[in-house]
């Protein structure tokens, strides 16, 4: 099994990454993660190559992603949030990710779910309703166009309060989710 994780956290070891490190260590298989800020990775510049070939007309580190997530059973996708969605940075590699949408465009997307997917999210304010729906509409739909099916999903509010250690119940969380995946691998 290999995963792969979407990172677009500015904190090399803050509370995102936390999620991150306790997922990956309950998880089983080859594990890697592509942190957005630290990429050589272009923004889209929306030329369309893509709606006529399952490529990118960018020729940058974004080539090596496309081939990883290719080879990935599971898409994991980690982002504090920044003004009620994810980083800019983490957006505009996903946007670069435009080819597997375009695929409805050239018509070869897949059927069926061929991968699985997760989210974890962080807010720095107390919870309040709606706090991580920025973010979820952008991770949803993508791991939709990447054909990863989502197996769930993981936020920690109050995170300039709070953390894994302080909020055992989700840390918990993120190890059952873990679970879940490692349980949706093992049977495919």
């Amino acid at each position: 099994m290999k995963t792969l994780v979407f990172f677009g956290s500015a904190r090399e070891k803050g509370h995102t990454r936390a999620m991150v490190d306790l997922l990956l260590e309950n998880l089983e298989g080859e594990k890697e993660i592509i942190d957005a800020y630290r990429t050589e990775v272009q923004p889209c510049k929306d030329c369309r190559f893509c709606w006529h070939k399952k490529g990118c007309s960018i020729k940058d580190g974004m080539q090596d992603i496309y081939q990883k997530i290719e080879e990935a059973d599971n898409i994991i996708l980690a982002s504090p949030m920044y003004f009620h969605s994810i980083t800019g940075e983490l957006k505009s590699l996903i946007d670069r990710l435009q080819l597997y949408w375009a695929g409805h465009i050239r018509n070869d997307m897949p059927t069926h779910f061929i991968k699985k997917g997760a989210i974890l999210m962080v807010g720095g304010a107390p919870s309040f309703e709606n706090q991580f729906l920025g973010g979820e509409l952008v991770f949803k739909n993508l791991l939709n166009d990447l054909s990863a099916e989502l197996v769930g999903e993981v936020c920690l509010p109050n995170s300039d309060v709070d953390s894994l250690e302080t909020r055992q119940d989700i840390a918990k969380d993120v190890v059952e989710l873990a679970n879940k995946l490692n349980q949706a691998n093992s049977s495919k």
